[in-house]
């Protein structure tokens, strides 16, 4: 071998790139590279609160109610209402179960696990929509957030226990799973803030589960071979009530307002509706009837306001905050604290 091929053949081996040496940068790029990636997707993932005006929702903190329902197959197979109260340190489970009829009609009656069927039936794309607002006058609760997963068999607790920024972040099975499939009013990291805020509520507050079968489902029987499980809604305001002091704000329970509520529209029914909700807010009811003449517009009477602040804004969050409110009595006789008088605007 020539001298000069030794000089070139030593030259040549200068020119190697040491790969062991930039490996660890190499993988350190490629992590960084994915966790940006996922954080991308973190932040593009879409939750689906188009089909619930938030107008139907409760914007009250003092005491937050919350639906989540699970579907699969088209059918509602599992559903829990939590609410949980920040100031009084006190948490509610309510399991529903999704076989029990909620109409006594006999020609209308449906489970609630066909409850977003029949929604669709009524009015398309308006399914989840009809199920949340009828579990809500069903149970007499104005939720401030619902989360309803689709092609799911979970219940709530696992669904609790599997939701967080690391399951999105670094679990591809869950994530691509629960992508274009979860519908909610909150958007993915303030879900995941929810979530992690209940989470906390069960472990730390004091935690207590109503029992829906016991005390608030009849068995109807229907001929010899068929009986039907019935939801029993006086029943369930009588169970629920054993619960509601121990959820209610310190600020409203001093105030111990009485409600009265009077029904000024031409529809049936909407002041008991109303009356149900509000009593579920933790405050009492004297009375409620028809008004004396019809209202073209909802007005809440306060006479003394500076006694009741904190009941009002629970009153105008079940109403709506755009409503009348007047430091007066109505031209009729009543004796409530506050009077809710509904007119046709809350009918439309």
């Amino acid at each position: 071998m020539t001298a000069r091929r030794r000089k070139r053949n030593k030259n040549s081996k200068k020119v190697n790139i040491p790969v062991k040496k930039y490996l660890p940068y190499i993988l350190i790029f490629l992590v960084v590279a994915f966790l940006i990636y996922r954080v991308v997707l973190l932040l593009s993932f879409k939750v689906d609160s188009t089909q619930i005006p938030k107008e139907n929702l409760s914007t009250d903190s003092s005491m937050v109610n919350s639906l989540f329902v699970f579907e699969q197959d088209e059918k509602i197979v599992y559903m829990e209402s939590i609410t949980y109260s920040s100031s009084q340190n006190n948490i509610l489970r309510i399991p529903i179960p999704t076989d029990i009829y909620v109409t006594e009609d006999e020609v209308d009656s449906y489970p609630i696990s066909s409850m977003r069927a029949v929604g669709e039936f009524l009015d398309y794309n308006f399914g989840r929509n009809y199920t949340v607002e009828y579990m809500s006058n069903l149970l007499g609760l104005k939720y401030d957030n619902y989360v309803w997963i689709v092609d799911s068999g979970n219940n709530t607790d696992e669904f609790l226990s599997e939701l967080s920024v690391w399951s999105i972040l670094f679990n591809l099975q869950f994530s691509h799973n629960l992508r274009n499939n979860v519908y909610s009013n909150l958007p993915i990291l303030n879900l995941i803030k929810e979530v992690n805020f209940i989470n906390q509520s069960l472990s730390s507050f004091e935690s207590e589960q109503m029992n829906i079968v016991e005390c608030c489902v009849e068995e109807v029987t229907l001929s010899s071979d068929r009986v039907r499980r019935q939801f029993n809604t006086a029943n369930f305001d009588k169970e629920l009530s054993k619960y509601i002091s121990g959820l209610v704000s310190r600020e409203v329970e001093r105030e111990r307002v009485n409600v009265e509520v009077y029904n000024g529209s031409n529809i049936t029914g909407l002041a008991s509706e109303y009356a149900r909700i509000v009593r579920h807010t933790g405050a009492r009811i004297l009375r409620y009837d028809n008004a004396p003449h019809l209202y073209e517009e909802t007005v809440i009477y306060v006479p003394e306001p500076e006694n009741y602040q904190n009941s009002l804004i629970l009153i105008r969050d079940v109403v709506g905050n755009n409503v009348k409110v007047k430091n007066e009595r109505p031209q009729f006789v009543t004796t409530g604290d506050i009077v809710l008088v509904l007119g046709e605007d809350i009918s439309n």
